[in-house]
């Protein structure tokens, strides 16, 4: 099989599954911000190739960065309330008990930068859920939490969307 018809037969894949696409940004961007499942998922990897499909396919790109944008502020959030409404209890739990140092880090990550710290944490794969969740533990301010979130979950999805969708689209 040659690169010519490989790249073919991925964006007729693509063009039939395209709406998928949508939802399965939106579920990794989601698991991939969860405190707990956010170090056995590698979506910045993953939302790469996606952006090269993107650009091959019908899927609207928009629509896209929405859905990982969304999806990434949800599990923020989630990892946020978990360290809200359970604080230090929320540092013993598996897989967080085995690794103090780690949850170390994201307590002087949110000390030092609070919620700008949000938005270099969401760039550092083991801090990304972890930040969050200390910023709950430390009972940052949900409106602050929210905005630094969303931005950030934002930027986060464009930056990893982008080169692929970029690099696609200049090659075809």
């Amino acid at each position: 099989m040659s690169f010519t018809t490989l790249i073919a037969d991925i964006e007729a894949l693509t063009r039939q599954h395209a709406m998928l696409i949508v939802p399965v940004v939106g579920l990794i961007s989601f698991c991939e911000s969860i405190v707990f499942l956010s170090l056995f998922i590698p979506a910045s990897v993953i939302l790469m190739g996606i952006g090269a499909l993107v650009g091959l396919g019908d899927a609207n790109p928009w629509a896209v960065v929405a859905a990982a944008t969304i999806g990434a502020a949800l599990g923020e959030w989630a990892s946020y309330a978990v360290g809200y409404v359970f604080k230090d209890r929320a540092t013993k739990l598996w897989p967080l008990g085995r690794y103090p140092d780690l949850v170390v880090r994201g307590q002087r990550f949110v000390h030092a930068w609070g919620a700008l710290g949000l938005f270099a944490a969401k760039f550092i794969g083991p801090l990304r859920g972890i930040v969050p969740m200390m910023a709950g533990v430390m009972a940052m301010g949900p409106v602050r939490f929210q905005v630094a979130n969303w931005f950030s979950s934002l930027l986060w999805a464009l930056v990893w969307l982008a080169p692929g969708y970029i690099a696609v689209r200049a090659l075809h």
